[in-house]
């Protein structure tokens, strides 16, 4: 199994030790799943991290019963609920696949594991987490912009959204009806 991408995403410039990487080899899960599957969900503890060679994802909350997305992830993107994931609690959202999916992913438990064997995982996990920090001050800043803005920074920033996700889903995700969203759209298509 080649988890190469997995490994740059983690360390970033850094060079992974080689016996970490051998280490995280065997603990690696890889998974298929098809569109549309939820591989979290609200009550249930999020016991993986997922890491997505293939595919797309979106975390989503219900409100008056219709789905409320707040988090996209594309390739190359580590997922995760990360309250329920390291506080090892119930989640109050669901993460489900955008399209079909094919997910490495490790365990809580060897997760720990490998914080307690190697002291530099910690620092990959700060680093993921300031990353993770980061992209949701962007999201409350662009609350406050116009709908046209955030459309516009959604477009530049995640365009693989307007390809995976429903036009249901990304309306939602801005915060705007659909006939709004399509009017937003039909705009820049002439422009």
């Amino acid at each position: 199994m080649d988890n190469e991408d997995l490994f740059r995403i983690l360390a970033g410039n850094k060079a992974i030790k080689p016996e970490l990487k051998k280490e995280l080899e065997h603990m690696i899960k890889r998974e298929v799943y098809s569109k549309s599957q939820i591989i979290l969900s609200p009550g249930h503890v999020s016991n993986r991290v997922w890491f997505i060679e293939k595919g797309a994802a979106m975390a989503y909350v219900y409100k008056e019963d219709r789905k409320v997305p707040f988090w996209f992830w594309n390739h190359h993107e580590i997922v995760m609920n990360i309250h329920s994931f390291f506080k090892q609690v119930p989640s109050d959202s669901y993460i489900e696949l955008l399209e079909p999916s094919i997910l490495l992913s490790i365990s809580h438990e060897h997760v720990q594991q490998m914080v307690a064997k190697f002291p530099e995982c910690s620092g990959y996990i700060q680093s993921l987490l300031e990353d993770y920090s980061k992209k949701s001050q962007d999201r409350i800043l662009r609350l406050a912009c116009s709908a046209e803005d955030h459309y516009l920074s959604l477009m530049k920033e995640s365009p693989f959204v307007f390809m995976k996700a429903s036009v249901e889903s990304i309306a939602a995700f801005l915060g705007i009806s659909r006939k709004t969203l399509n009017r937003i759209r039909y705009k820049h298509l002439r422009d």
